[in-house]
């Protein structure tokens, strides 16, 4: 009988990379980094692999992809017990156990039903002198439903040493599986030879993420063997695996699901154990992130994790999307940085997730706004414009009131500018926006931030606090400094005078929008697709006149 291989042993580089998301095990079990890795258990201990990365979730597979039963070999050096267990979600229990006493030997087992289960792992207990778990291989009896040519895109801007980084680690990889690279240098600071001879660097004009994400699609569409464009951060901490993980679990899935992305779950990189989103809900710009805050070594939140979910969009840290849905549904937005993926989610229509297909990253909530304050508040109503015929004139106003009255409160009045600019250069329509330089705008945004500074003392009677402190907090201070994740802060000093100008300004910006929103709503719906073909991002990436 052949069993297609569906999901294999993922483990970190050492043990101290573990945090529960590997494996679970009692003391002395230890990654050994060799030139293959594997799991040391000593005698009497045990390693438990009902995990993120190593758990299998029939719920999840039966859904996506040709499931035909499970075929689970464990490979191991030594004297150990291997135990193939399940939970139905109320209880767990061992489906079956192996004696292993053999040097590199292979327990195999049989799972007819999966998909009555909740979760199935592996379990290991050392025996006399203990063992090493070299592999778990699961497989189905079921028919490759597609060949998989996976290309990375990964678009950078002067952080060589976080992309750099990534590029090493996915250089380890078997060769089998190692997709071309697209690094995208929207910064123009990457040579040659810096980076590994199979990676495609491509200087690009720094139209932001979403005409870095665009080049490369464009890239990799020259190309017609891919049939897969991942999205990917240069800053995410990734293991390579999940590469691979990707790409066996892709060749399995069913054709009403082959033109769905597969999006990666965003894991905080400062609590490394933390969900932080996977999948997320747009509501008209009251953005719901799914499955948040779930503490990843818990077996209760892997299988809340492993329900599915309609969700609206996965965020372009770590995004897969097959290349015909990018043919049919056409190239992102030309807007900078900001809601280009969730408007690129809610065009693809569908997204699926699975546990085990994840990136560490920086959350958005611990860095300062900044270009968010401009981009966020305009790209929210370009994406509503085009995607929702009923959003009115009276929900953006709403909308916008309450994102500026929450800076008035908190006492940053240098992000109400860009608020307002927002405001305005949405009423501009979208001929503006495809006749506008990106640069250009870009330029004008940056003009407009606030200086951001680090602080050697602290002063009294000012309040220290994050970016993400709630309004109600920050209101009751007269002065007050936001610091961020990487130590800089935004100084922020209460005037009434200031205050009442702001609110004039908004006020006067809130009339035009009176006058002006349904041109603009309609221009944006009528025109949109003018400005998500390859001739239009060809001129605007200015593609030909650098080749």
């Amino acid at each position: 009988m052949k069993y297609k291989t569906v999901q294999t042993m993922m483990l970190p580089d050492s043990t101290e990379e573990n945090h529960g998301l590997y494996y679970q095990g009692t003391e002395g079990v230890h990654v050994i980094n060799e030139e293959k890795k594997s799991l040391y258990i000593p005698e009497n201990e045990k390693a438990e692999l009902f995990t993120y990365f190593n758990g299998f979730y029939p719920g999840q597979w039966s859904e996506y992809t040709e499931l035909n039963g499970l075929h689970v070999e464990v490979t191991v050096s030594g004297n150990c017990k291997v135990a193939l267990c399940y939970t139905d979600g109320k209880k767990s229990a061992v489906y079956e156990e192996r004696k292993c006493i053999t040097e590199g030997d292979t327990a195999s087992f049989e799972m007819p039903d999966p998909e009555k289960f909740s979760a199935v792992w592996i379990r290991v207990e050392g025996l006399e002198q203990g063992c090493y778990l070299r592999n778990i291989v699961f497989g189905s009896e079921v028919e490759v439903q597609q060949d998989v040519q996976i290309a990375v895109v990964i678009c950078t801007c002067r952080r060589e040493k976080e992309v750099i980084g990534n590029l090493e680690r996915i250089s380890r990889m078997e060769q089998e599986y190692r997709p071309e690279v697209f690094l995208i240098d929207n910064g123009n600071t990457l040579t040659e030879e810096m980076i590994p001879d199979w990676v495609h660097l491509v200087l690009n004009r720094n139209c932001g993420g979403a005409g870095g994400f665009t080049r490369g699609m464009i890239e990799a569409l020259k190309i017609p063997e891919f049939t897969h464009v991942i999205l990917m951060d240069d800053d995410i901490v990734l293991n390579p695996d999940v590469l691979k993980k990707t790409e066996l679990f892709l060749s399995v899935v069913k054709k009403k699901w082959q033109k769905a992305p597969l999006g990666g779950s965003l894991i905080e990189r400062d609590v490394p154990w933390n969900q932080f989103e996977c999948g997320a809900l747009w509501n008209r710009g009251k953005i719901q992130g799914g499955r948040q805050n779930l503490d990843l070594r818990k077996p209760e939140t892997l299988l809340e994790n492993a329900k599915i979910e309609n969700w609206d969009y996965g965020g372009w840290w770590y995004c897969c999307i097959p290349v015909p849905s990018i043919r049919e549904k056409g190239l992102p937005l030309p807007v900078f940085i900001h809601r280009d993926d969730i408007e690129y989610g809610i065009r693809m229509g569908s997204l699926m997730t699975l546990n085990g297909i994840g990136v560490w990253h920086e959350v958005v909530i611990k860095k300062l706004p900044q270009m968010g304050e401009y981009y966020d508040i305009r790209n929210m109503a370009i994406l509503n414009a085009i995607h929702y015929e009923d959003w009115t004139k009276r929900q953006w106003k709403a909308f916008l009131m309450k994102w500026a009255a929450g800076n008035l409160l908190r006492g940053r009045y240098s992000y109400i500018y860009l608020n307002i600019c927002a405001m305005l250069d949405f009423l501009k329509g979208e001929k503006w926006l495809e006749d506008t330089d990106g640069v250009e705008i870009q330029q004008n945004v940056v003009k407009r931030l606030p200086k951001l500074e680090r602080l050697d003392k602290k002063e009294k009677n000012v309040f220290y606090t994050t970016p993400d402190v709630s309004v109600y907090t920050a209101a009751r201070k007269k002065r007050v400094v936001y610091e961020d994740s990487a130590g800089l802060c935004l100084k922020a000093d209460k005037n009434l005078a200031e205050t009442i100008r702001l609110s004039i300004y908004l006020l006067l910006a809130l009339r035009k929008t009176d006058r002006y929103f349904e041109r603009a709503r309609e221009s944006y719906r009528k025109n949109w697709k003018k400005l998500i073909t390859e001739e239009f991002w060809n001129n605007y990436l200015e593609i030909d006149k650098n080749e």
